[in-house]
């Protein structure tokens, strides 16, 4: 149907069960937690101009009696919650032109607000729901956007100090531009700034808080040398202000920081379509921190400079071990297929595995406390398995299972698993 024809609603949602089982070293113990969640979603769409979307979500988390790391009484290991994950409104006056003469104008425009996922670059910086105000102008082979947005409050905040953990309260700024005139690569620059307005509850006298920093990347995603060779490459650099450990008046020392990530994936073109996958991944790390890489108690010496990189973005670390990205090493090798694609019943049936091995890259300490009590910088290793099972259109099932070999930087070296499972039904 053409797009200026559309006019309509939409909805359905869906139902997960998971259930996660992992080792917690510092406890030493193993905790299991049980997850329920119920999301429904609606949308509308008039004539592909005007584009509604809203998702709420509805969860229960089950945790074994203790387990949960925050109420180790046991009194309420149970809650419920319920938010709003998604609701935007977008206007798209490229596409009202396109209705109204039957052409593609040359400078396209959209316009987006509400509460929506947002990305740049290759997600290393930025990679999260955002509440925004959202602008996106198409001219020629330049694609350009720009927002200005609101983190939601009770998202987990970057910086792991009690007072402040639990409670996200930041302005972002940022934009991108990507560049779409070669056949098989997409070049991005992009610039984003975020100030800290964080009130810790309970107040602490004890300490101030403020990580307020600029980011500056440049990459490029998208095929190289073979047709089945894919790759994604950036590079980042972090400037700003911070309070360093133990502050209680004005003074704050600079941040400098960066961060590069590659990846290259190789899908071969025969049956039970294998493909392999390779990532290094570097942040920079400061050598004076002494307890975390990622708080602001028991991280940067005051009177110094902080080269801990500290952002917002995503990258798969490993399961069971999991680090921020931050003061690390970390090199990746993997791969995965669909054994059994013959068969219909299990055609999208994909197993893989990944090993990762971690270094830091200062000799201060990461955003995992138990990994900074000894002075070497070998972390240790990691070994993934995992399972993905469309059973149906309706119906999917997936598993993975992770084991963490720390190094010589952790005084506890015990093996770390972490098993999760989780089944989703789609309606």
């Amino acid at each position: 149907m053409p797009e200026a024809r559309q006019i309509g609603l939409e909805g359905g949602g869906w139902f997960s069960f998971a259930l996660f089982k992992y080792d917690d070293p510092p406890s030493r113990r193993f905790r299991t937690l049980r997850q329920y969640q119920l999301r429904l979603w609606g949308s509308a769409n008039i004539q592909g101009v005007h584009r509604f979307y809203v998702r709420g979500m509805l969860g229960w988390d089950d945790w074994n009696s203790g387990d949960n790391p925050d109420d180790p009484t046991g009194s309420g290991s149970d809650y419920d919650y319920q938010e709003v994950e998604r609701a935007w409104y977008q206007l798209d006056l490229g596409q009202l032109m396109k209705n109204q003469t039957g052409k593609t104008p040359p400078v396209g425009f959209r316009f987006k607000v509400g509460r929506a996922f947002t990305e740049l670059g290759t997600a290393l910086t930025l990679s999260m729901p955002l509440d925004l105000l959202q602008f996106e102008v198409t001219a020629g082979d330049l694609d350009f956007r720009t927002f200005l947005a609101m983190t939601i409050r009770d998202t987990r905040n970057i910086d792991d100090s009690n007072a402040v953990w639990d409670d996200n309260n930041r302005c972002m700024w940022g934009t991108e531009i990507k560049y779409t005139g070669f056949d098989r690569h997409r070049p991005f620059v992009y610039y984003l700034l975020q100030e800290d307005h964080i009130n810790p509850d309970p107040d602490d006298s004890l300490q101030n808080y403020d990580y307020s920093t600029q980011y500056l990347g440049i990459g490029s995603e998208g095929t190289v040398l073979l047709p089945g060779l894919r790759y994604q490459t950036e590079l980042v650099g972090e400037w700003g202000k911070t309070f360093s450990d133990g502050v209680t008046d004005n003074h704050q020392d600079n941040v400098y920081a960066m961060a590069y990530d590659l990846l290259l994936e190789y899908f071969f073109r025969v049956k039970t379509r294998p493909k392999v996958m390779a990532e290094y991944l570097w942040a920079s790390g400061d050598s004076d921190r002494t307890r975390s890489a990622t708080a602001t108690v028991g991280g940067n010496v005051v009177n110094t400079t902080d080269h801990a990189f500290n952002a917002f973005g995503f990258r798969d670390t490993g399961i069971a071990f999991s680090p921020r990205v931050s003061n690390l090493h970390m090199y990746m090798v993997g791969g995965s297929f669909f054994p059994l694609e013959h068969m219909k019943l299990f055609k999208k049936l994909e197993v893989g595995t990944k090993v990762f091995f971690y270094h830091k890259a200062a000799d201060g300490a990461i955003s995992d406390t138990s990994g900074s009590v000894n002075n070497s910088r070998w972390l240790g290793w990691e070994w993934d398995v995992y399972c993905n099972w469309r059973i149906t259109s309706d119906l999917a099932w997936t598993i993975r299972y992770g084991a963490f070999c720390p190094g010589a930087a952790f005084e506890i070296d015990d093996l770390r698993n972490f098993l999760y499972t989780a089944v989703t039904f789609s309606f």
